[in-house]
């Protein structure tokens, strides 16, 4: 019973979020989602006949919805470039390092799809973060891992990645305004 309130809640999120990655992965064959969580979205993709490895770190506190792998949060159990796409949804803001997660994502995949939350002026990045981790009911805060857009821009450069695409999307976490943005991104040459 707890598990289908949970799924129902999650699934309304999870559809959003393949509404605005689809156009990045639509001709992607095999995709690893890093920090899956649930599975909800690799369990949505999966109906669309998309191949999709979820993994997580084992200290996720919910229920599973597909086999998950599960691995230490630095090193990927995959050769290089075994994915077409690598999907960071809303993940790097949760570790205390997002270089060491992004660069194993580039590392087993040939481009990636990021969304992350975001902030726009000091303010924001405050409720921003307490909202999140009320949302995520995890109290321990990343908080240099929450980036601006100019922020996640310069890192997603100095980590050796161009920007194919990217779109801002303002939703709402307990009431208050929540920046997402969806990057799409490639290897630089």
């Amino acid at each position: 019973m707890l598990n289908k309130l949970i799924t129902r809640i999650v699934r309304k999120r999870s559809e959003i979020v393949i509404s605005r990655i689809m156009p990045y992965i639509k001709n992607a064959k095999k995709l690893i989602d890093i920090g899956s969580g649930m599975g909800d979205v690799a369990y949505l993709l999966r109906k669309q006949g998309k191949s999709v490895t979820a993994v997580d770190v084992a200290d996720f506190h919910g229920p599973r919805l597909v086999e998950t792998i599960i691995y230490d949060g630095r090193k990927l159990p995959f050769s290089d470039k075994y994915f077409d796409t690598a999907l960071l949804l809303m993940v790097l803001h949760h570790t205390p390092d997002p270089k060491i997660v992004f660069l194993e994502a580039a590392r087993v995949a040939k481009e990636i799809v990021l969304i992350e939350t975001s902030f726009t002026t000091p303010v924001n990045k405050f409720f921003t973060v307490l909202s999140d981790a009320l949302g995520n009911l995890r109290f321990e805060a990343f908080w240099s891992s929450y980036k601006s857009d100019n922020e996640w821009r310069k890192f997603i450069s100095e980590n050796g990645f161009g920007i194919i695409d990217s779109v801002k999307y303002q939703d709402t976490n307990f009431g208050l305004p929540f920046l997402h943005i969806a990057y799409h991104l490639k290897k630089k040459r």
